[in-house]
């Protein structure tokens, strides 16, 4: 809706307190961080989006999100990015169900 900075801001206090709060490794802050990605990504802050969504991956994002990410709109700005198709690959993985 055009309030980028807004949302960016609003994000990060939420991602600080919800990692007070509810710990790292919740699913919670999971997706706020996914979400904060989506607007760094936007915004042409490549490296920042990668990073959150990696974090958001391997802590705590629920496998069903794994493997929306792929096809997330909110994350176009990243395709062609090999990080980005890394990311992709490393998340269907994970979703992927395990083997006994």
């Amino acid at each position: 809706m055009g309030r980028d900075e807004e949302a960016l801001k609003l994000y990060a206090k939420m991602l600080d307190l919800e990692q007070r709060v509810l710990g790292p490794e919740q699913h919670e802050t999971a997706v706020t961080r996914y979400s904060l990605a989506c607007i760094l990504a936007r915004r042409g802050h490549m490296d920042e989006a990668v990073s959150n969504l990696q974090y958001a991956i391997d802590h705590g994002l629920q496998p069903r999100m794994d493997l929306q990410i792929e096809k997330d709109p909110l994350l176009s700005s990243l395709h062609g990015d090999p990080r980005f198709a890394a990311l992709v690959a490393h998340a269907k993985e994970r979703a992927a169900p395990k083997a006994n």
